[in-house]
């Protein structure tokens, strides 16, 4: 090919030439008629433009990277705040209290270019300092949420809280990706999901996201505890009553039906409907779930009663105990049950009679 022995400036040469000759004088094209081609197109090959063309990129140079220099000493004072002992770190941190404005007007480079030590003490340094440095601060939180460090990610968090809300907004999405994802460290997770109602955004979409993670297989306990907390924040009160009773009923996590419950005692009576599957929660073997079942209960008020009193003839000594303390803590709604209660007064079990002399004398107490 004669084309490839011809220097780089020639090509160029013809290049322009060629560009020159098909705008200096050139004829509009005829009309191209495509009835007679089946309605389609024919472009006809230019060797000659395709090979310029190669030439052209060929000799196109790569602008070089700026190179990113850091400050030696100043590398070392973050990688001693961010991993180092106690001792160093508040060493560390006082020397560089001293150089604030400039570790923070390189912060772009050392997220980029510094160790993972390093960007944790970049991040530990911006701490509080969210008002002063405001864009920098944002900056650093942006890098940090893409970090491959979890312990970076999560500084950058919490550094979230310290945002205005025009800034936080801008990574509501972000937020959502992340504690939706199984790729994400537990912690992390969880710290989002406590997060997120503080956080501008879309609430029906962060309401869609908590609800999947609630429904989600595989999920840590603490993950499902989390989303369930701040799912009822957000979800008006009959959807998020629902979703706690059938937490309550499906998962096999004590500690989840634990917070299902104590969430369900604060809707008060609107969660009547909860009220039999509270009731089966105080025949658990685990002490806090009873105790998280009997506060719900207590809570619900009046529709509980007879559901209790079904639990006085419990087999188990502490579910009939946690049944005749909450109908004492219920009150004067109790009172045609006093008598029943009467009966658990035996010098056999002191325990149970201490309980049901408390809860006799707080029903009576109230009813006067």
């Amino acid at each position: 090919m004669f084309l490839k022995s011809v220097p780089i400036q020639a090509g160029c040469l013809l290049l322009l030439m060629s560009l020159v000759t098909g705008c200096v004088g050139e004829k509009s094209p005829e009309p191209v008629d495509l009835s007679e081609s089946g309605g389609q197109l024919e472009t006809a090959s230019d060797p000659i433009g395709e090979q310029t063309a190669i030439e052209t990129v060929e000799a196109t140079e790569v602008a070089p990277q700026t190179e990113i220099v850091l400050d030696n000493e100043l590398g070392q004072l973050l990688s001693e705040l961010g991993d180092g002992t106690t001792e160093e770190r508040i060493a560390a941190s006082t020397a560089l209290s001293e150089r604030v404005s400039e570790v923070i007007e390189q912060h772009a480079d050392w997220m980029v270019a510094g160790s993972d030590s390093q960007r944790r003490g970049i991040m530990l340094i911006m701490t509080g300092k969210a008002q002063q440095y405001p864009e920098q601060s944002f900056g650093l939180v942006q890098h940090a949420l893409q970090d491959s460090d979890p312990k970076v990610r999560s500084i950058g968090i919490q550094l979230i809280r310290q945002l205005i809300p025009g800034q936080a907004v801008q990574l509501h999405a972000s937020l959502l990706t992340m504690m939706k994802s199984s790729e994400e460290t537990t912690e992390n997770r969880v710290s989002v999901l406590r997060l997120i109602n503080l956080v501008p955004g879309d609430a029906l979409a962060t309401e869609a996201a908590l609800g999947e993670i609630i429904q989600a297989d595989g999920n840590d306990d603490s993950i499902t505890q989390a989303a369930l907390q701040s799912y009822v924040k957000l979800a008006p009160v009959q959807p998020a009553i629902s979703t706690l009773i059938g937490v309550l009923e499906e998962s096999d996590s004590d500690d989840v039906k634990r917070t299902s419950a104590v969430l369900l005692g604060k809707y008060g009576t609107k969660s009547k409907a909860a009220v039999e599957l509270l009731g089966e929660q105080l025949e658990s073997d685990d002490e806090d779930l009873q105790e998280a079942a009997a506060e719900a209960l207590s809570r619900i008020g009046s529709p509980s009663i007879e559901t209790l009193v079904e639990k006085l003839d419990s087999k188990n000594l502490l579910t009939r105990q946690m049944a005749i303390f909450t109908l004492g803590v219920i009150g004067p709604s109790a009172a045609e049950h006093v008598e029943r209660l009467e009966k658990f007064i035996t010098p056999d079990d002191p325990d149970t009679s201490l309980i049901a002399k408390e809860a006799i004398f707080s029903i009576l107490k109230q009813q006067r």
